[in-house]
């Protein structure tokens, strides 16, 4: 099996941050989304790794090359000069990939999914594909509708009223096998969903590896900021920060948590700081705010609401 890392996006829910940082280099507790989420792929036993490029490929480039050990072995990439879509990614990975089932990840979800049970499941069910979906429905996404751990329709496909299902969510991680990949037209910028909808319509065998643990899309500025308050309130923190990848040197102060070396500004409330952090605040504290490392606070600057980095300061609206 080989392993797929979506990094190609514009990250335009995120902008003015993602107009120089592409969205998978954006830090989540002081690390790239992208080191954590091919971290992953790799403790599930998976070495053969693409990750496709486009908004700022260089930079991406440069950050796989200067941190050999995380990227070690090093990835395929595959530089797209036009966005090609969820499913016509694939398309220029056809012969890296052969006849091997794929495993693809966003390179903006952060989870606790455990990959390497996911892909024993697939590889004993048999099953075409298998999509990792979260035990509720999320409003605003495509429902799935499973029966058992058959998947039997995606969005408003019919189902058979006699059919006994539940409606779940599609995280955006799955496996992918030959017949799937086949579906998929070879040319253009075709959606995976669409191929999907094809084979279920044809009787493929697709299965739901349902994920009840943590997962939160980064999205917006207000999911960005909420992921990180989802893991200062969880009930079982230290544990979940393990299964992410994160740090073992974050500290958790009351409402806030500090990631790397400081210097840190003390007056802090509700906020996430990556340090080191210079400047002078005044008496304004920082709230509910993430700061990147290397950011310098600066005389009547907005300390409430935001994303801060040495080049954007950006609000959280």
């Amino acid at each position: 099996m080989k392993a797929l890392l979506l990094a190609a996006g514009l990250g335009t829910r995120l902008r003015p941050l993602t107009e120089v940082l592409p969205k998978p280099l954006c830090l989540f507790y002081g690390r790239p989304i992208l080191d954590l989420v091919y971290e992953q792929i790799k403790r599930a036993g998976i070495q053969g790794i693409a990750i496709n490029t486009h908004h700022l490929p260089q930079v991406i480039t440069q950050h796989i090359q200067k941190h050999p050990t995380v990227y070690t072995p090093p990835p395929h990439i595959s530089f797209e000069p036009e966005i090609l879509g969820t499913g016509g990614a694939l398309n220029p990975l056809r012969a890296w990939l052969g006849d091997e089932d794929l495993l693809i990840c966003n390179g903006d979800v952060i989870a606790d999914i455990d990959l390497k049970a996911l892909v024993q499941q697939h590889r004993e069910s048999g099953s075409d594909a298998t999509m990792v979906l979260l035990d509720r429905h999320k409003k605003g996404t495509n429902p799935v509708a499973c029966e058992n751990s058959e998947i039997r329709a995606i969005g408003d496909q019919p189902v058979k009223a006699t059919e006994r299902h539940t409606l779940a969510t599609f995280s955006g991680i799955h496996i992918v096998g030959p017949r799937l990949v086949r579906a998929i037209p070879a040319s253009g910028s075709p959606s995976i969903i669409e191929a999907y909808i094809r084979l279920l319509a044809e009787g493929a065998k697709i299965r739901s590896f349902i994920h009840r643990g943590f997962w939160e899309d980064l999205g917006t500025p207000k999911d960005y900021f909420a992921a990180h308050q989802a893991v200062l309130a969880h009930p079982d923190r230290t544990r979940l920060c393990q299964r992410l990848g994160l740090d073992q040197g974050i500290r958790f102060e009351g409402d806030s948590a500090l990631c790397g070396p400081g210097p840190f500004p003390k007056n802090r409330r509700n906020s996430f700081l990556f340090g080191p952090i210079q400047g002078d605040q005044g008496d304004e504290p920082i709230q509910s705010c993430l700061v990147y490392p290397s950011s310098v606070i600066k005389p009547g600057q907005s300390l409430k609401h935001g994303i801060i980095t040495p080049e954007v300061n950006m609000q959280i609206v």
